[in-house]
């Protein structure tokens, strides 16, 4: 009869008292609410585990409390043994993984590979389990389900192969939770790899699932985490006429001054390809975030464009039409440079046919946002006028002033010699006149009695942003300091 077995069972009267498997119930759910309201985390990864134990000791309490004794009592009570061996297996996954490899030694293990340990675990203690309360030998059950298993396998075919795809890539490691990927051109950070795919989080936010099957046979780019610089291709077509010279020295400045390019590993410049209307060059750009590809490439080509302008180098496209557009107005540049130089408070007031000599000789510059006029510690013969934007001035990478319309920067520079004081960035879309030693020169030279009064208006500026210390120091008086300027106004031209 079904009772002569039952005897088989460890959990009969008289190994665990009635009252014993109903507080194990009532306890196993008594802690599932607890951590509901203490929002523990352990015991919120139990909670499926404390559930299936709750329920088979509950079942097997009301088994016994009705009598009916037999196969129905067996079956609990191994039903009841399954779930606290689940139960115990699942804290000591649990204690291992998460407190003492994860805690303790600080060694991240990815969920697939704590899943088939846990698995596999669940799996002996099983067998372990029926063949001790119910006498099922397993070796025969495995032997008897082989054909079953062959069977299941062809119909399982593509299942089985994305799982054991996901096994191949835990084992190795390389898509670590953190590690930035483009897999067929998707660019995302590893999120999780699962059993049956791999999340990735686009850049654009969008999570992204991908089976473990086409994973392991895609190219994958390993953009890494951050440790490491990544090199970013961008490439760009220069006309035949500019020398590559010129073009890979513009490049390399445009390059180096970007925000997010590393700045231990120096950017390369190359010339890639004679195109059919131009010379493409390559720029490598070396990164610690190689996710913000856009930002880069944005920036990359803004600045690009406006410093390949001002150098006069084209930047060609095939055309695919002939049409005979008409000439574009033609900007009087002389007198824009004239308007802007009288404008400045610098040079306000000179006789008019100065104001244009200079103006002719003078260069009409544009900038991009973010881009440097001149730079820290550069050797320079020119001033500037700002004829719309505004700058920033920078010293030690810190800000210390402002500049805007009708302004005048570089001046101290130009006149001794000395190297740049600061860097000067365009804090948003920028145009200046560029007035340089020989323009002035050629100016000084028609009009010799203009040096006094252009020395005593720089003397003014001078005292009024105290930029330079050390002329400050030589002349502690305004007639001090213009004499000073004028002495170097004069020798700039050769009158003294």
């Amino acid at each position: 009869m079904g009772s002569a077995r039952a005897v088989r069972s460890p959990y009969n009267r008289s190994d665990m008292t009635d009252s014993t498997v109903l507080v194990m119930g009532l306890g196993a759910i008594a802690i599932i609410a607890l951590g509901r309201m203490i929002r523990s985390r352990a015991l919120r990864h139990l909670t499926g585990a404390l559930a299936l134990t709750g329920l088979a000791a509950l079942a097997h309490w009301g088994v016994r409390m009705a009598r009916s004794g037999g196969s129905w009592e067996e079956w609990t009570s191994v039903a009841l043994l399954l779930a606290l061996g689940f139960l115990l297996v699942r804290i000591l996954v649990l204690a291992v993984f998460e407190w003492l490899i994860s805690h303790r030694f600080g060694v991240h293990l990815p969920r697939l590979a704590r899943d088939v340990v846990a698995l596999l675990a669940y799996l002996l203690v099983a067998a372990g389990i029926l063949h001790s309360a119910l006498g099922v030998d397993v070796k025969a059950l495995l032997g008897t389900g082989a054909i079953v298993t062959v069977v299941v396998g062809f119909a399982l075919q593509e299942t089985l192969g994305t799982l054991l795809a996901g096994l191949a890539l835990a084992w190795e490691q390389r898509l670590e939770a953190g590690t930035w990927v483009e897999i067929d051109g998707v660019v995302g950070e590893v999120l999780e790899l699962g059993w049956r795919s791999l999340l990735i989080r686009t850049r654009l936010g969008e999570r992204v699932l991908i089976p473990n099957s086409v994973v392991a046979r895609a190219r994958i780019k390993l953009l890494g985490s951050g440790a490491d610089a990544v090199a970013i291709p961008l490439r760009l077509g220069v006309s035949y006429a500019a020398p590559p010279h010129r073009v890979k020295r513009t490049l390399m400045r445009v390059a180096t001054d970007l925000p997010l390019v590393a700045t231990d590993r120096p950017p390369e410049v190359r010339v890639h390809d004679f195109g059919d209307s131009a010379i493409v060059y390559e720029c490598r750009l070396w990164t610690r975030e190689p996710w913000r590809t856009p930002e880069m490439s944005d920036d990359f080509y803004g600045r690009a464009y406006a410093a390949l302008a001002r150098g006069g180098m084209e930047i060609p496209f095939p055309q695919r039409t002939v049409r005979m557009a008409a000439p574009p107005p033609h900007e009087d540049v002389t007198a824009r440079c004239k308007e802007a130089l009288g404008g400045c408070p610098l040079f306000a007031g000179l006789p008019g046919d100065a104001l244009a000599a200079l103006a002719s000789t003078a260069r009409f510059l544009t900038f991009a946002p973010g881009e440097a006029v001149v730079r820290e510690g550069e050797a320079s013969r020119a001033l500037y006028v700002i004829d719309h934007g505004e700058v920033m001035v920078l010293r030690g990478g810190q800000a210390v002033a402002r500049v805007g319309p009708g302004e005048v920067f570089g001046e101290m520079a130009f006149l001794s010699g000395a190297p740049r004081a600061a860097t000067v960035r365009a804090a948003s879309g920028l145009t200046v006149v560029e007035v340089d030693a020989h323009a002035l020169a050629a100016l000084l030279a028609v009009h010799a009695e203009l040096a006094e009064e252009l020395a005593n208006r720089m003397a003014a500026r001078q005292q009024e942003l105290d930029a330079h210390e050390q002329l400050s120091e030589a002349a502690t008086t305004h007639r001090g300091l213009a004499g000073v300027l004028r002495e170097r106004l004069m020798r700039l031209v050769g009158l003294e």
